[in-house]
């Protein structure tokens, strides 16, 4: 529910309570003021009574506002916490958050002596699907892309939207070999699946940079090894992974 909706909720029913409330004590006085005459002992009972159900309300209304505000913070924090980690489109990490994630696995590579591999995965062609089919075709695009890849990816694994139509994909204890069957799988099941636009069905390729982490790698370093390994792909016939090492893996090498 939405924040304001829920405090226009909360302000109804602190009014409705305090109306019963109200109610209540009238009821009760005009009870002792009518309907019989009583001692000074009874009064003051009665007026007890009175208060104690007053109390009991006001209670009853705290207890509800307590409620209904806490829910109102979880609902923000939540809403603040997407804002803050997840790309708005796509629903995978924004840019910060997965580069945030990649100095976090690489310190741990390092603290373990594990293997690390990142991906840069860029869309081919992906202008022209702009173009052609506007800007809400080209939505829909990104947003298969990030399920295909988070569908064929271990739980571990993280996806970020890097930029535009590139996203950055961390693969922990995995050399570059296995990054590249991993990553592979990933780009064979895109090309297969087609995306239904409008009455249309069209076929998306993508094209993929990978490099291992070198133990005295920085981020920059890292990112822009596996970006020219991307680069390299694009030159060389998209649909197609690079790897950032001059080893021969699967018949791909970069120049």
């Amino acid at each position: 529910m939405n924040p304001r909706v829920m405090v226009m909720s909360i302000t109804k029913d602190i009014n409705k309570f305090f109306a019963l409330n109200i109610a209540a004590f009238m009821i009760i006085l005009s009870f002792i003021f009518v309907f019989g005459t009583y001692d000074r002992k009874e009064f003051i009972l009665l007026t007890s009574l009175s208060g104690i159900i007053t109390l009991a309300v006001n209670l009853l209304i705290a207890k509800i506002m307590r409620r209904k505000m806490e829910k109102i913070i979880h609902t923000s924090l939540e809403k603040f916490e997407n804002q803050l980690y997840f790309d708005e489109l796509t629903s995978v990490y924004n840019r910060t958050a997965g580069m945030n994630r990649l100095m976090e696995e690489m310190a741990r590579a390092k603290r373990h002596s594990q293997h690390l591999s990142i991906a840069m995965l860029d869309i081919d062609n992906f202008k022209s699907i702009n173009d052609t089919y506007g800007h809400l075709a080209g939505d829909k695009v990104l947003n298969h892309i990030a399920l295909q890849i988070k569908n064929f990816l271990r739980t571990g694994d993280v996806v970020s939207r890097y930029g535009g139509e590139e996203f950055l994909i961390i693969l922990p204890e995995t050399d570059e070999i296995k990054a590249f069957m991993a990553m592979e799988r990933v780009r064979e099941n895109i090309a297969k699946k087609a995306v239904k636009i409008g009455n249309e069905k069209i076929f998306i390729t993508v094209s993929i940079g990978i490099a291992e982490i070198e133990t005295n790698d920085t981020l920059t370093e890292a990112i822009q090894r596996a970006d020219m390994a991307l680069l390299q792909a694009k030159r060389t016939g998209k649909n197609r992974i690079e790897l950032a090492s001059r080893h021969v893996n699967a018949g791909f090498k970069l120049s």
